[in-house]
């Protein structure tokens, strides 16, 4: 699919891969509304694309506000006459034992990763059909191909994001609407730095994740995939190498898991003799 004066609407568009996502299909000739929490954090994104040539439109979206998620569609059909491409891209991310969790944080991390994200693809999986087609991509993580250990919450509602994903993509190709699933590995966002973080070494799980690819040339990947002919874009190799031991081995990534959580527990105990 080629992007030249398509209309692309964004969610979680301040920073990170969403920024760049916005930017490299404003290069190839989109029309993009970049949506964020409040218009002063979407504003220097569109302004940013604008000064550099683009189009770009900043959007006040709120994923967990229902009513505020059909408008931001519904404006982009009312102004650019239809919504070629919509994706779901916000998200939060706790890192530490999912037994010591906030039990609010994990109801906002499940609103955001998840809830909004299926709320978003059946509004705009609504108004691709009603203008005979249309691609959705929602944003998952190599988490959502395997268990994480010390991110089970954020694991757990990436596996939700895939199999939503894959389950209404058999039944929105009769319309016309492609569903993909995007699933990053490591990627040097600044959804590491804004984690949510529990026992006094979590963030050095933070710290020690490799960040193996910047966010500009996860942005190319991400867009490149959603020309192809695949499904699931799942970048860089090693994700795609994990996820394929992952389904021959179930197991795998169970051990993955727990070993995880050992060396956390155990890094926090040393920690904690310490002081």
């Amino acid at each position: 699919m080629q992007w030249q004066d398509k209309s692309a609407l964004v969610t979680g568009a301040a920073t990170g891969i969403g920024r760049a996502v916005c930017r490299e299909l404003a290069q190839r000739g989109a029309v993009v509304y970049v949506s964020a929490l409040s218009l002063d954090e979407a504003q220097p994104v569109a302004d940013e694309i604008t000064a550099a040539g683009g189009r770009a439109i900043a959007v006040k979206l709120d994923v967990t506000d229902n009513g505020e998620y059909l408008a931001g569609i519904q404006r982009v059909v009312a102004e650019q006459g239809r919504i070629d491409l919509l994706i779901n891209n916000a998200g939060m991310l706790y890192v530490g034992e999912y037994h010591e969790m906030d039990e609010a944080y994990l109801e906002q991390l499940i609103r955001v990763n998840h809830t909004a994200v299926a709320i978003g693809t059946l509004y705009g999986y609504r108004a691709m059909m009603q203008q005979g087609g249309g691609m959705i991509a929602n944003v998952a993580s190599q988490g959502g191909l395997m268990p994480v250990g010390t991110m089970a919450a954020y694991s757990g509602t990436k596996h939700a994001v895939v199999g939503l994903t894959a389950s209404v993509a058999g039944e929105a190709e009769a319309h016309g609407v492609v569903l993909k699933t995007i699933c990053p590995g490591n990627i040097a966002s600044d959804m590491l730095t804004r984690a949510q973080t529990r026992g006094t070494n979590a963030q050095g799980v933070l710290d020690v994740l490799p960040r193996i690819m910047a966010t500009d040339d996860a942005a190319k990947v991400i867009v490149d995939g959603l020309s192809s002919r695949r499904r699931k874009v799942i970048f860089p190799f090693y994700a795609r190498v994990l996820g394929f031991i992952q389904r021959l081995w179930p197991e795998f990534g169970h051990k993955g898991a727990a070993h995880s959580i050992a060396q956390f527990r155990a890094r926090r105990d040393d920690e904690l003799s310490q002081h």
